[in-house]
């Protein structure tokens, strides 16, 4: 989550455009935070053998529910925050996992940053050190690890995409600051960069499932990106890559809106180097984990934008980037279509048939409440009111279609233990004191 990122999306009458004031965070653009914790009854329903049950965890067997610790846990413990379901309470980042192991998780998620200690102010940490205090409690819970190699220096999503710090590398020796170097040099840094992440996740233990590249990267990554919707936060500022191509810096995201051809310009001009990037990186985990499967995901904007998220994927393939699951970040009541969960279904039940791969919701939240501003995502999809009831079967029913259907693997409520902050509705808590009740 970004400080400043300039985008929101509100009414479904409104078209995406830059929000007012001081601009919307990450935190308001794309993730949730608080609310109704029936969901976690929700996320461990029967539906359609969604949650069939391994006697050792309570863990369905095959869909993927990433109900996992988030970046926000440690600092919401820190704070004196305690979970309960109403019946266990805990207060560590292992006794929160096991309680989300109760109502059907089945893996350890964690985003990591190239620094070894990456705070996204105020409460969010994504480096790499606790990354693999991640990965070894995966390990002592034997639970799949997920690890999402971000790419970035602290953070970064469809709002802006910095480049990578390698300063807790030494062995990664670059000429130069990241947004000056040629596609060449950067491909060389990532390759590195892979194998000496994967080592130190591995050497932890961890059994990792799946290997996600960067976050909502439709627009960029690793900073050849577009000037997206964040032109500066506390540990980055917008560089242009021109050594990659000087017509990335000349473009911004509210032009490729409004471009007939944009799809036609991100082809040329962007995805064929994050193809690149992500295929470095892989090169580079695949000298340590020779079996490594990997994804990566687009933002909710990918879905709103016609094509966009097929185009996507089909230019990943095109350029030599091999996906085990398309990746998408999903949070409806944001969207600007009322349709949006219709459509949502139709976009990746046809991308699934087109490329033979399943779409993983690696992002996924549903207010139980109105949100405020400057977050107020409160377009509610038809039959699901913003309320505990409508947040429970909102998830229930998705779980249900996506493993029914075959078209899900699986899906990750996004902040779902974050206990504080303007999108507190769609958390699956609701602070009372210091305790945060399902």
């Amino acid at each position: 989550m970004s400080e400043q990122g300039r985008m929101t999306m509100t009414s479904r009458a409104d078209t995406v455009g830059p929000a007012e004031g001081n601009g919307i965070s990450r935190r308001g653009f794309m993730i949730g935070a608080a609310a109704s914790g029936a969901v976690l009854a929700g996320m461990a329903t029967p539906a359609a053998n969604a949650a069939r049950r391994d006697d050792r965890h309570g863990s369905p067997r095959s869909f993927r529910n990433a109900l996992s610790i988030s970046p926000f846990t440690a600092a919401m413990l820190a704070a004196g925050v305690a979970y309960t379901d109403g019946v266990r309470t805990v207060d560590s980042l292992e006794g929160v996992q096991r309680l989300f192991m109760r109502h059907g998780a089945n893996e350890v998620f964690a985003r990591i940053a190239s620094r070894r200690v990456a705070v996204q102010a105020p409460d969010a940490e994504h480096g790499f050190k606790m990354g693999l205090e991640k990965a070894r409690l995966a390990r002592k819970l034997d639970l799949p690890f997920n690890p999402e190699l971000g790419l970035w220096n602290v953070y970064g999503d469809i709002s802006h995409q910095p480049g990578p710090d390698f300063a807790d590398y030494p062995q990664i020796r670059l000429p130069g600051p990241w947004e000056s170097l040629t596609l060449a040099e950067m491909t060389r840094a990532m390759r590195e960069y892979g194998s000496r992440v994967a080592e130190q996740v591995l050497r932890t233990g961890a059994k990792v499932n799946v290997w996600d590249l960067g976050n909502e990267v439709e627009f960029g990554v690793a900073g050849v990106a577009v000037r997206s919707f964040t032109s500066e936060t506390s540990y980055w500022s917008y560089a242009a890559p021109d050594a990659v191509d000087p017509e990335i810096g000349r473009m911004d995201a509210f032009q490729l809106f409004g471009r007939p051809d944009r799809v036609d310009w991100l082809r040329a001009h962007l995805w064929p180097y994050v193809a690149e990037i992500f295929t470095a990186v892989a090169e580079g985990v695949r000298k340590v984990d020779r079996r490594a499967k990997f994804s990566t995901h687009t933002s909710t904007v990918a879905l709103q934008v016609p094509g966009l998220f097929d185009a996507f994927y089909r230019a990943m393939a095109d350029f030599g980037f091999d996906v085990a699951e398309l990746g998408v970040s999903f949070y409806p009541t944001a969207a600007t279509s009322e349709n949006a969960l219709t459509e949502f279904q139709a976009t990746a039940t046809a991308a699934s048939a087109k490329y033979g791969k399943k779409v993983f919701i690696a992002e996924v939240g549903y207010p139980s409440g109105t949100m405020g501003p400057p977050f107020a995502w409160n377009n509610p999809v038809p039959g699901y009111p913003a309320d505990t009831d409508g947040e429970f079967r909102f998830y229930r029913d998705r779980t249900a279609w996506g493993a029914g259907s075959g078209v899900l693997p699986g899906m990750g409520p996004w902040a779902r233990d974050y206990t504080a902050g303007g999108c507190q509705p769609m958390s699956l808590f609701a602070p009372q004191g210091a305790v945060a009740v399902a």
